[in-house]
């Protein structure tokens, strides 16, 4: 049967096509030297590299407080100090504010926690008594030139969060109406 293994013809077979393990050894071994030597230098390069850095940013510093002091103008450290300072005292101010029950200037919540401007291009109020083209705009959230199908979508997506059958006020309702109508004014639809 051709079925059975036959160590000899495996050996003749292996003689014309493969290198010995002792033939491979020694390139295989120059290689893999050759890698660890090229990654141990590119370290040597990197560290001097960072040593250098580090004695310019010093003396950068250095020259930046001899500078400074030639000039007459507070260190970086006392003028570091005197911004926490500030920033203290004013912190602390506005807590009195709050505690006496002074209202500051408004503040977007949304922004200040998420760093999402939710809603802040549109107008914050302040109504004037005749409605100008100027404050439709910033109502709508719009240009005064912009097209009459994107006032309209600004008009649609406001009123549906204004709506007074969804608990918004008519009073903000109607101003949203009164900005649509004024700017739509003397436009073809």
């Amino acid at each position: 049967s051709t079925s059975t293994y036959q160590p000899r013809q495996l050996q003749t077979y292996r003689s014309y096509h493969a290198t010995s393990a002792a033939d491979r050894g020694g390139p295989a071994l120059a290689l893999g030297l050759g890698a660890a030597a090229a990654v141990a230098k590119a370290g040597q390069y990197a560290a001097r590299a960072f040593n250098q850095y580090q004695i310019e940013a010093k003396e950068a510093a250095e020259a930046e407080a001899q500078r400074r002091k030639e000039q007459g103008l507070p260190s970086e450290e006392e003028e570091r100090a005197q911004e926490e300072a500030e920033a203290a005292a004013q912190g602390k101010a506005e807590a009195d504010g709050k505690a006496k029950g002074e209202k500051g200037p408004r503040e977007n919540i949304f922004n200040t926690f998420f760093n999402m401007g939710v809603g802040s291009k549109f107008y914050e109020g302040g109504f004037e008594e005749e409605m100008t083209r100027r404050e439709a705009a910033l109502i709508l959230g719009v240009r005064e030139s912009s097209t009459p199908k994107r006032i309209k979508e600004a008009h649609r997506k406001l009123l549906v969060l204004n709506h007074p059958d969804t608990g918004g006020s008519t009073y903000m309702a109607g101003k949203i109406n009164e900005a649509k109508e004024l700017l739509l004014k003397g436009r073809k639809a």
